[in-house]
């Protein structure tokens, strides 16, 4: 069922319209969708409106500056992460926002969400529909606010959950060039990765095909290890390879949502959500999107690595 048509009076309002929201306002824009990105930060602002969209300076806190919108928006997408505190607590608009977009006749609302939900699979294949069981603060948060999210079901709900996106100019070519990579222990957990651009695809298609209350996932088709990964890049790209960090030493030094991240295993498999949305992935694992980015991005790249 299509939910978002292009007419110049029914926006999309992407709230925190940072690396993927960039990208999704892009994409909607040039087609004739009118988008309306939110940002707390000036120099984004200038990034939103290069995109085509029209920037909105805000801050979760103050809701009064949507107001003006009501009427004009047909879909709401919220990259909004938790906002975590020192006691593992988090601070979170979402129940408020579910609560003022109540009656504003919205065709769908998106939340991004994260992978961080299903804690540690011990390198099982994990779907939408594998339970959560979250094993960091964040991801315990995540899964909180999904439950928020998807009760309020007049708003046409749905979460998208993304494993690590990376794309032009934020890739792993970049955190190995710039030193940035680090590889903890063996290297040996299964992680999982999406490109920029066949999320936002999804989310497109989720605003356009979406069901009401769906959970969907987003990910490639190669589940691989950090190691593996950077032995791909080392090899193929002629990359400095990436220090190895002992596990007991990073759990001194990272955070427990790092230390989490660096450790879960799991095989995702996004099948079912691209054959729901009708999606077909442009970059089906790493290896094809880490040779886009390189083609196009291989002097910046080579520059990071002399900049050490």
């Amino acid at each position: 069922m299509t939910r978002v048509k292009d007419r110049s009076d029914e926006h999309v309002l992407i709230l925190g319209a940072g690396y993927t929201g960039t990208v999704l306002a892009q994409r909607l824009a040039f087609r004739g969708t009118p988008v309306i990105g939110t940002t707390r930060d000036e120099q984004q602002a200038s990034v939103i409106r290069t995109r085509g969209a029209r920037p909105l300076m805000w801050s979760s806190d103050d809701l009064a500056p949507l107001k003006q919108f009501r009427g004009r928006v047909c879909a709401v997408v919220s990259s909004i992460p938790p906002k975590m505190r020192d006691d593992d607590g988090y601070d979170d608009p979402h129940e408020r926002l579910c609560d003022f977009f109540g009656n504003w006749n919205l065709q769908g609302l998106v939340y991004i969400s994260s992978t961080s939900v299903y804690g540690d699979q011990g390198g099982a294949v994990t779907t939408e529909q594998s339970p959560c069981t979250p094993d960091s603060p964040r991801g315990a948060a995540r899964v909180a606010i999904e439950k928020t999210v998807l009760s309020a079901t007049t708003l046409r709900p749905m979460v998208i959950r993304p494993a690590g996106i990376y794309g032009p100019g934020r890739s792993q070519l970049h955190r190995i060039a710039s030193g940035r990579y680090r590889v903890v222990g063996e290297g040996d957990a299964y992680t999982n990765r999406i490109h920029v651009r066949d999320l936002t695809s999804l989310i497109d298609a989720a605003l356009t095909r979406g069901e009401s209350g769906a959970t969907y996932l987003a990910s490639d088709e190669r589940p691989s290890t950090p190691r593996e990964v950077a032995d791909h890049v080392v090899a193929r790209y002629g990359l400095p390879a990436p220090p190895v960090m002992p596990v007991d030493e990073a759990k001194v030094r990272l955070s427990r949502n790092v230390v989490a991240m660096y450790l879960a295993s799991k095989r995702l498999d996004a099948t079912a959500t691209f054959k729901a949305l009708g999606v077909k992935p442009r970059f089906p694992t790493f290896v094809q999107g880490l040779e886009a980015i390189w083609q196009r991005e291989e002097a910046e790249i080579k520059a990071l690595v002399a900049a050490r």
